[in-house]
């Protein structure tokens, strides 16, 4: 069929392949229905880029696949085009390489030669792919890259897939293109020679091009009622074997490679009479259906009880030319085979975690599940499960399989995996913000453990020991119990770094900075020993106490590394923390929008209990200076989560926005009357005497000065401007409370400035500065409300002509919009513009 109206789209990723073959890479979000024309607009693209390799630029086409298998293949489309991008890529993807040493080696076969990459049919990706995917989007800007990603326009209603798309759509360089239906022009025009009304076509398809392909495919039968039964017409004049093969090739959502049609003895006479239903396309050696609706609907026509043979067939076939294990495990769950359930399910879950598609890994260990008879065998599978659900945000999941793989073991009088079992729900439990029950199996293991000669899993459960009652301030036990746990290392580099991390905490809480350096050798020992906990744990504390014991400057180098050792290791848990802790630096720092868009970030990635103190710190406390709200769901959770973990270093910033949102309501919170608050003064604070020294300002501002002794020792200097500013209300003089205002109005803290100029009219000053309107403080960049709709879409990558076309306008005049934003913005570029809209929050 023809392909009509689709010459723009084209023309744009032309223009995007001659700006990447210049060093200029970007990338395209291709969206559309399913048989919109995504696939046959991208071959039409890959035959223009064909027909000008002998001219001035030489670029090829990679394709690589996203395959609709009930659970994907770890990087399927990766795998597709490994053999072009080189052996290294090939190399890593065979061996045990970790998916941060995977992308890296793609990342530089990406920088060799110009290349169109097609990722096709990202709706069906597994999640290693979608990180490959954002992992090449950030940086494509330096690679003679284009890649093209398509996907269905339904991915709003995907929780997993959803995000993945809108980080797309927010990278700089990512434009999104949204193919629509064909017009009832364009479908009169495909109708020509048919004896066919264009207007019940098109009422009939709504344009949907392969629709309207399959109906004139058969002009002269009646117009079939659904696109189901005009694909099975196709079929009828196929011989029964020619249908069996045709059956055949239907379970296969991949397609079928050469060498699988030779396994499964397809002929060349069958494929070509196959490929004459129009319903295959030919692709190198192999065949794939054309859509995946046709696909559907040959094997929705199977007859009944038939289908398991087919897919027995198939893992026949694919065994003996070495078929991928998920594909393999996909078709076993069709077949009923149990045992290659097991087999492969189990191979394909290592596979995936390896590659950090860990919610795939979790699918499989799932599916393998349930199929498992023995007792030991079913524990192992159990503890596997388990890592990968803490990995994918699960903790209530990840701890429920622990505590089932501990009776398992109990089980089996295994003495040593039982009390490892406990040790390992005592840290899932601190993540879960359940201090209770970490204590609880933090005991139960040493108890048991301390019975057994097993001093390896004894040496892990004191090194738990020792971290949880650093993270309680119990500076002296915690380096009790972790040098217990460092002779017992006995040259492991594993537990000697797990047992690092409790002492070198405690003693940064006891004031030595030196073992800043002990965390950092911890986090190397796990980079060396491809460990992931180890090598992100040490830095998540350590970032943490960098900010909470003012160290800023050392906070911004420990961040960053820390989220970049995260997102190499896909430890999202871990990412979560790091992104909340920035969050409370930039709070600190006075950067409010920037605090507030980590801390939504953090919020919108998952549900770690743990991880969303700090969020919800930073989210409550703006609210209170912004607005006051009379209740404030993000104090009250941020409340309810400390007082979960019974953690000082946690209280103590938490009491100190209750006391400051007292003082801006001008009402006092029973919160702040617990005993916990009242005994900080007398245990050791994380962020040490600045944090309660600060803590007890904002006690006496909300009149429960007499909470807690005054603090000892010299007092630290307010940290910004913020703080500055409050100090001011501490001198209680006219002089001071104006100057404070202007700060106040630039930072947006209205409901504090409210306070300032009603204490202000209390000392009888007439002339008082008013802020700024709402409409200037929605506004910071100034811009009018056109000027804001045009940025909008500037952001989404659009040109002017299609910004003009959006909003009905001319394309003078947006024109005249995009220089008038760029000029408020104080930019020269349209990147820079979206960068800075971003950052305003506009």
């Amino acid at each position: 069929m023809r392909l009509l109206e689709r010459d723009h789209p084209i023309d744009v990723l032309q223009t995007r392949a001659e700006r990447a073959a210049a060093g200029h890479g970007g990338t395209v979000l291709l969206v559309g229905e399913a048989g919109i024309g995504k696939t046959a607009l991208l071959r039409a693209f890959a035959d223009r880029m064909s027909e000008r390799l002998s001219e001035r630029m030489s670029m090829p086409v990679l394709w690589g696949m996203c395959d609709p298998l009930s659970t994907p293949r770890p990087l399927g489309p990766l795998r597709d085009v490994a053999g072009a991008l080189g052996q290294a890529v090939t190399a890593s993807l065979r061996g045990s390489a970790a998916q941060h040493e995977i992308f890296a080696a793609v990342l530089d076969a990406l920088r060799e030669t110009a290349r169109v990459l097609v990722v096709e049919d990202l709706h069906w990706a597994d999640e290693a792919t979608t990180d490959l995917v954002r992992f090449l989007a950030r940086r494509i800007d330096a690679l003679p890259l284009l890649m093209i990603v398509s996907c269905r326009d339904t991915v709003g209603a995907d929780p997993v897939l959803s995000p993945v798309v809108g980080d797309l759509v927010s990278t700089p360089g990512v434009r999104r293109m949204q193919l629509t239906p064909l017009s009832r022009a364009a479908v009169a025009e495909l109708l020509e020679g048919h004896l066919l009304d264009p207007a019940d076509v098109h009422q009939r398809t709504a344009g949907n091009p392969f629709f309207v392909s399959q109906i004139i495919d058969q002009p002269d039968a009646p117009l079939p009622e659904s696109v189901r039964d005009a694909v099975i017409a196709r079929t009828a004049g196929l011989s029964p074997e020619e249908r069996h093969r045709l059956e055949l090739l239907a379970c296969a959502p991949d397609g079928v490679s050469g060498a699988l049609l030779g396994a499964l003895d397809v002929s060349a006479g069958t494929v070509a009479a196959l490929a004459a239903t129009g319903l295959l396309d030919r692709s190198g050696r192999g065949v794939a259906f054309r859509h995946e609706i046709a696909r559907s609907a040959v094997l929705g026509a199977v007859a009944p009880g038939s289908e398991s043979a087919l897919h027995a067939t198939m893992i026949a076939a694919l065994e003996r030319i070495g078929g991928d294990a998920s594909v393999l495990a996909h078709h076993a769950v069709a077949a009923h085979d149990v045992r290659r359930i097991l087999r492969y399910a189990a191979e394909a879950a290592g596979e995936s975690a390896r590659a950090g598609a860990h919610r795939e890994a979790v699918a499989f260990y799932e599916l393998a599940l349930p199929h498992v008879a023995d007792t030991a065998g079913r524990a192992d599978l159990l503890e596997a499960l388990s890592v990968e659900l803490y990995l994918t945000d699960r903790l209530d999941d990840a701890i429920a399989a622990r505590e089932q793989a501990v009776a398992l073991r109990s089980d089996l009088a295994d003495t040593a995996a039982v009390g490892a079992g406990h040790t390992a729900i005592s840290g899932l439990a601190w993540y879960d913000a359940d201090l209770a029950t970490a204590v609880r199996h933090k005991d139960a293991a040493i108890a048991i453990l301390s019975g057994t000669d097993d001093t390896r899993s004894l040496g892990f459960a004191l090194a738990n020991h020792s971290f949880l009652a650093a993270q309680q301030g119990d500076t002296a036990e915690a380096r009790a119990a972790g040098t217990r746990a460092l002779q017992l290392a006995d040259g492991d580099p594993v537990l000697h770094g797990f047992a690092t991390i409790g002492v070198a905490v405690a003693r940064l809480l006891d004031g030595d900075v030196a073992a800043r350096a002990d965390l950092l050798a911890a986090r190397d020992a796990g980079l060396r020993q491809h460990h992931d906990d180890l090598a992100t744990t040490p830095m998540s504390n350590l970032c943490h106490l960098d900010v909470e014991q003012g160290r800023f400057d050392d906070a911004e180098e420990s961040i960053a590394s820390a989220l970049r050792i995260s997102e190499e290791r896909d430890t999202p848990i871990c990412t979560m923390w790091q992104l909340g802790v920035r969050a409370r630096l930039r709070l600190l720092q006075d950067d409010w929008p920037a605090a507030e868009r980590d801390a939504r970030a953090v919020l919108a990635a998952g549900k770690f209990p743990l991880g969303r103190l700090w969020p919800r710190l930073v989210l409550g406390v703006l609210a209170a200076r912004r607005d006051a709200p009379p209740d404030n769901p993000d104090l009250d959770e941020l409340w309810c989560l400390v007082d979960r973990i019974d953690n000082l270093g946690k209280i103590a910033p938490a009491a100190a926005a209750l006391a400051e949102q007292a003082w801006i309501l001008r009402r006092p919170d029973p919160r702040l009357t617990d005993a916990r608050v009242g005994a900080l003064l007398s245990r050791t604070a994380e962020g040490g005497p600045a944090t309660l020294q600060a803590w007890a300002r904002r006690l006496a501002r909300a009149g429960l000065q007499d909470l807690g002794p005054v603090v000892d020792g010299p007092v630290a200097p307010p940290r910004g401007p913020y703080e500055q500013v409050l100090a001011h209300w501490d001198e209680d003089s006219a002089e001071a409370l104006l100057a404070a205002l202007p700060v106040l109005d630039d930072l947006g803290a209205r409901a504090v400035g409210a306070l300032f100029r009603g204490r202000l009219r209390e000392l009888g000053v007439n002339s008082i500065p008013r802020g700024r309107s709402a409409a200037t403080r929605a506004n910071p960049a100034g811009l009018t409300e056109r000027q804001l709709d045009v940025l909008a879409l500037l952001v989404d990558g659009l040109t002017n002509a299609e910004i003009a076309a959006r909003l009905v306008i001319s394309p003078r005049t947006a024109d005249h919009h995009v220089s008038a934003i760029l000029d408020k913005l104080e930019v020269r570029t349209r990147k820079e513009a979206a960068a800075q809209a971003r950052r305003l929050g506009v």
